[in-house]
């Protein structure tokens, strides 16, 4: 099969998989709906098989009412004369014969018994052997709470029909304290009739069981110290549905499990039914197990069905539509690929006319356009020639010129190398000292000056407005200005040279014709130092000094107004801070292109408090130490960034 075009992809896409999908839409619709019937009849079935549950013992209950009625006059009237004639006297009431006396009585010794408790809860005499050194209280705190009231109302009290402990069958018990107070006397009847009515109740479950299809099971379950019980003594619940058999019974509602069983799909409906009308077992839970794997096995083929019958039709479908466009696309294939070659600079390429169709009148359109393109082709590429040979020498006058622009620059950088002070100069003058210079572009807007007149050393760190040409051009004129104010004026102070240079640079700057003045200017700092006096003098603009001494950073501010960019012509006098130095100390001389540089995780500035702290933190290294840790900082800092400024700092140790 050969590559599909584009053409047949769109069929594809715009026709073949919306119809598919609204065929998926439709068997799924159709899928869900057949699901839905089906848990929709076997829910019906079993709402029928719990309503005629309910209905019968609703029956059973009215059943059980007479005959719980009719029995309590005969349990009284027994109880009475056990009570004020029999056992009047309790002195011999726990090895009394109570088999005798339930004869002398008229009893029934088959369904009738009689039981003596004493004030502990313990059954002390029985015609009930097996029941015999029972105690009522270890059956549950609720069983104690009863016997107590008993004792304490001391009346006669029956119950309707309950569960025996032991045999799990009906029966019905009363109960009347001795006249002492000291016991009493209990009488338990089993109930033939009620008995023979729950027997007719599982008949008819049973019988229901086997007319409706798929049901395995229905059974009632009712709750007695904390357990399930029914009257099936066959009947069990799993452990692991217990929970589900209290929640339906504590929540008032059905519960649903679904279990696979030894190749089978189970379904366990417990739902709970509310007796109203009868006191014995306020509620019951009726449990109806259903066997769905027939309906699995059916959902599950309709499913495969639909999966087979989609691929066969995408198949199908798939093919056909190949084929047909094959009468569409094989022309337009033939024509694509004279334009792939005709692109490719083949313009004596012509595509191919066949037929009598649309097609054939495009190729014909396109082979007039591809002859009318061949001749501008020509002509353009003879103009492309002409004009790249013109480029050519353009571009070799620009490098040309670029190169010179480049020496210049680079003799620049020599001057501007020979004003500053030479390394002996600077080691011998200042001591352990470190520089780190590192300009932006070839020359740079910052310097740093040294000189020495007398005792006196003088050091500065020279920050000029831009960077590059501009501020190399700036730099001269601030080196010329500071040694013609200590030279010619005679600056010793920190303060008088910045006004004398201030007033250099300004002059300098000014236009003598009646222009507009130069706006750029200078920011620095400059101090003064005696070794010998251990003094110094500072004076500041815009750029402060840092001296750190005992793990401290001492910061002498500058003033806020920079050496010349004095538009209105004031020139404002600096301010002359007087220090006294101290063996140890750290001075730190710096312009800001170190704290201004972008960079870290997050792209931002170093900034002046991240730099003071670096300076704290490796101030007591050896000055060359600290010139590389700067470095290594910076580089780290900055990373693939561009460098932002001219950097320059200065450190001297005292």
């Amino acid at each position: 099969m050969r590559q599909p075009t584009t053409i047949f992809k769109q069929l594809i896409f715009n026709i073949v998989i919306p119809a598919l999908l609204a065929l998926t839409f439709m068997a799924a619709y159709n899928y869900l709906q057949k699901k839905k019937i089906l848990v929709e009849f076997n829910e019906e079935k079993n709402l029928i098989i719990t309503d005629e549950l309910v209905r019968l013992m609703e029956f059973g209950d009215e059943t059980f009412e007479i005959l719980s009625d009719n029995m309590t006059m005969r349990m009284e009237g027994l109880s009475k004369l056990l009570v004020e004639d029999v056992f009047r006297d309790t002195r011999d009431i726990e090895n009394a014969d109570l088999l005798e006396i339930r004869q002398q009585l008229g009893m029934d010794i088959s369904t009738q018994d009689i039981y003596i408790i004493n004030s502990l809860g313990l059954i002390v005499n029985t015609t009930f052997e097996k029941d015999y050194g029972l105690n009522l209280f270890e059956l549950g705190q609720e069983h104690e709470n009863h016997i107590r009231s008993i004792f304490e109302k001391g009346v006669f009290m029956d119950e309707r029909f309950a569960i025996e402990n032991r045999t799990k069958s009906l029966r019905k018990f009363s109960y009347q304290p001795s006249l002492d107070g000291k016991y009493i006397i209990e009488l338990g009847f089993y109930s033939p009739r009620a008995e023979d009515f729950f027997d007719f109740i599982s008949k008819n479950k049973d019988e229901m069981t086997a007319t409706q299809k798929n049901i395995e099971d229905v059974e009632m379950f009712f709750i007695t110290d904390g357990s399930p019980f029914s009257f099936n003594k066959d009947a069990t619940i799993k452990k692991e549905h217990r929970e589900i058999f209290l929640k339906a019974m504590k929540e008032e509602n059905t519960q649903i499990l679904d279990e696979y069983e030894n190749g089978r799909w189970l379904h366990y409906q417990y739902t709970y039914m509310n007796r109203e009308n009868t006191s014995l077992y306020q509620a019951a839970v009726i449990r109806i197990v259903s066997d769905r794997t027939e309906e699995k096995e059916l959902l599950q083929r309709e499913f495969f069905r639909f999966i087979i019958v989609l691929g066969i039709t995408l198949i199908l479908v798939t093919m056909l539509t190949y084929r047909k466009t094959k009468v569409i696309t094989d022309p337009i294939k033939k024509l694509l690929n004279n334009v792939s070659r005709i692109s490719d600079g083949h313009l004596d390429e012509r595509a191919a006319v066949i037929g009598n169709n649309e097609i054939t009148t495009l190729s014909k359109k396109f082979n007039l356009m591809i002859a009318q393109l061949e001749v501008l082709y020509n002509d353009l590429e003879e103009k492309v020639r002409e004009r790249t040979a013109k480029v050519v020498k353009q571009k070799e006058e620009i490098e040309e010129h670029q190169r010179s622009i480049t020496d210049s620059i680079k003799y620049a950088k020599r001057i501007q190398t020979a004003i500053l002070p030479p390394d002996e100069f600077v080691n011998e003058t200042l001591g352990e000292n470190f520089i780190l210079y590192l300009p932006k572009d070839i020359v740079s807007g910052d310097f740093y000056w040294l000189d020495k007149k007398d005792d006196l050393v003088l050091v500065a760190a020279v920050d000029c407005t831009g960077h590059g040409v501009p501020g190399a051009f700036m730099s001269i004129v601030g080196h010329s200005q500071l040694n013609f104010a200590i030279n010619v004026k005679n600056a010793r102070k920190a303060s008088e040279i910045l006004n004398e240079l201030n007033l250099g640079v300004t002059q300098t700057l000014s236009d003598k014709a009646g222009h507009e003045s130069v706006k750029d200017g200078m920011d620095l700092s400059l101090c003064t130092i005696n070794f010998n006096k251990m003094s110094m003098e500072y004076a500041g603009a815009f750029n402060p000094l840092y001296l750190i001494r005992n793990n401290e950073v001492l910061i002498t501010k500058a003033d806020k107004f920079p050496i010349g960019a004095n538009p209105d012509g004031k020139l404002p006098n600096f301010t002359n801070h007087e220090i006294d130095l101290v063996k140890g100390d750290a001075i730190y001389l710096f312009s800001d292109g170190f704290h201004d540089q972008f960079g870290g995780p997050k792209n931002k500035k170093f900034l002046s408090k991240r730099f003071r702290e670096l300076l704290l933190q490796i101030h007591k290294l050896p000055m060359k130490e600290q010139k590389e840790s700067l470095i290594k900082v910076y580089e780290e800092w900055k990373g693939d960034l561009e460098q932002v400024d001219d950097i320059l700092v200065i450190g001297i140790r005292i």
